[in-house]
């Protein structure tokens, strides 16, 4: 698959059963049927709280990610967000793919109308690939294998 072409943009309603195919290459097991993830997936993909983007070039569909905004605290003048779900397809791996999606959900976070915290683990085999960034992994926590990342938006002061 030539993946060079790919373009990324948000996901649509109609998208469900190719990123229900991705997700189940992801996660074989993915506990849910079509059936079930296609009301899930529809619940979130107009959901202003979500971010849901995908990489598609002619063949289809080759990567998606999801990204949640939690929104602020009581005493807090930020938001909390979490990266759930990074995905491409292994014939589009090491093509620039994934780098495109997370940079898409970070414009995504920057675009926020409150600053956020966007949070998520990794992997890993993909630890590597989030320090290409020039993000530090915080192996300290409860599954200290998967480390996290954060991109703190929050104004310096």
């Amino acid at each position: 698959m030539s993946t060079t072409s790919n373009s990324i943009r948000r996901a649509r309603s109609g998208d469900a059963a190719e990123i229900y195919r991705l997700a189940r290459l992801f996660t074989p097991r993915l506990g849910q049927d079509a059936e079930d993830f296609e009301k899930n997936f529809q619940s979130l993909v107009n959901d202003s709280s979500w971010f849901i983007c995908v990489a598609e070039s002619v063949q289809g569909l080759s990567g998606y990610a999801a990204a949640q905004d939690y929104g602020r605290g009581l005493r807090t003048p930020f938001t909390v967000g979490r990266l759930h779900d990074l995905f491409v397809a292994p014939a589009a791996r090491r093509t620039g793919t994934g780098m495109k999606l997370v940079e898409e959900v970070f414009h995504w976070a920057r675009q926020r109308s409150v600053p956020m915290i966007l949070d998520w683990q990794a992997t890993p085999e993909s630890i590597a690939f989030y320090e290409s960034f020039g993000m530090d992994a915080d192996f300290t926590g409860d599954f200290p294998q998967c480390p996290g990342f954060s991109l703190d938006l929050r104004p310096r002061q």
